[in-house]
């Protein structure tokens, strides 16, 4: 097995890592106070790093090589079609692919790629080239490294989720190669989003992220039992008197369920394809009575992200949860391969 690295995942609201220890895959998450992962990033990354810290220290991890997913707001991802060039001229090409996306300084970011595929001629030269391109803030990359080293890991790479994604199916695809002709979409069901993805295969396609996530549920919570929204996430996670079951929850399920259908339906009609299976993970996939519902609003077959996971990861509690920290693990284990 190539060296083992452990994933990292910065939610809004946890704290999440991934690691293996011999043939065995272990997990550990912590919660975030308040304001200290906000909507725009890292709010207080002193806090961060110092809750990273004794987490590393808690769960005895003792690797230190990491790889870190980013959320979907906190990088630009896209497919690029470009004519054959050396990877000097990539470099000065890649800003300009994201020229209608950042409205800041191009030099300001970092820009990086992964290739898709280099079709060629007749002569068997490179026609063109299709490849995954990302643009990050250079400001954010510069953080997040500081934020592992001073918690006590070397920061080998950071990932956008939609290359997390792409991981877990190409893994998968080593022992069902027939998933590479399925279209499959990954629902991330957070605190404060819900992030939409779609793959055919390990080929990324799109992505969406709806404003509403868990935080709803707890607000709505928070209203039933008359206590403040922190008290209400301990509630929901206990299900506390039954709260989970009733019918004004439910109504945050359907809603919920709704903001998804339009995304799935117009993937579906966009891209002129049956969508074959959806895996849920994120917070919200540990809350059974929404998984129930889900269940019932789709005729797209539903599964756990876990499903398409490897069997020593598939049975770590809760890994649903920490589904992106665990491909962080995989990509950094295919780097070390060379993969």
């Amino acid at each position: 097995m190539a060296a083992s690295y452990v994933g990292i995942g910065i939610g809004t609201s946890t704290l999440k890592l991934v690691y293996r220890t011999g043939s065995e895959v272990s997990a550990a998450a912590v919660s975030l106070p308040e304001n200290v992962v906000g909507e725009d990033g890292i709010s207080a990354p002193q806090t961060l790093t110092t809750i990273l810290s004794e987490l590393r220290k808690s769960s005895k991890v003792k690797k230190h090589d990491a790889v870190m997913v980013l959320g979907d707001a906190s990088a630009f991802f896209r497919h690029v079609t470009l004519p054959p060039m050396s990877d000097a001229e990539l470099k000065i090409n890649l800003p300009y692919e994201f020229r209608d996306y950042i409205d800041e300084d191009p030099d300001s970011y970092v820009y990086d790629y992964a290739v898709d595929e280099i079709p060629l001629n007749e002569k068997g030269e490179p026609e063109r080239l299709e490849l995954y391109a990302s643009a990050a803030s250079r400001a954010l990359i510069d953080e997040r490294v500081q934020i592992a080293r001073k918690a006590g890991f070397r920061l080998r790479a950071v990932i956008p989720a939609q290359m997390a994604y792409m991981r877990l199916v190409t893994e998968r695809m080593k022992t069902e190669p027939e998933d590479s002709n399925r279209s499959q979409v990954f629902v991330d069901i957070g605190n404060i989003s819900v992030a939409v993805h779609l793959l055919h295969g390990n080929k990324f396609r799109a992505s969406k992220t709806i404003d509403f996530g868990c935080r709803d549920l707890d607000m709505t919570i928070a209203d039933l039992k008359g206590v403040d929204r922190h008290v209400a996430s301990t509630y929901k996670q206990s299900n506390f008197e039954g709260v989970l079951d009733l019918p004004e929850c439910e109504a945050v399920y359907d809603r919920l369920c709704f903001e998804i259908s339009k995304v799935i339906n117009f993937y579906s009609f966009s891209n002129q394809e049956e969508i074959e299976r959806m895996f849920v993970l994120g917070g919200g996939s540990e809350i059974p009575q929404l998984m129930d519902v889900m269940r019932r609003s789709f005729d797209i077959p539903l599964e756990s992200v876990s499903a398409i996971m490897p069997a020593e990861m598939a049975r770590v509690k809760g890994i649903g949860s920490m589904a992106l920290a665990a491909a962080a693990v995989l990509e950094g284990e295919a780097i070390a391969r060379g993969a």
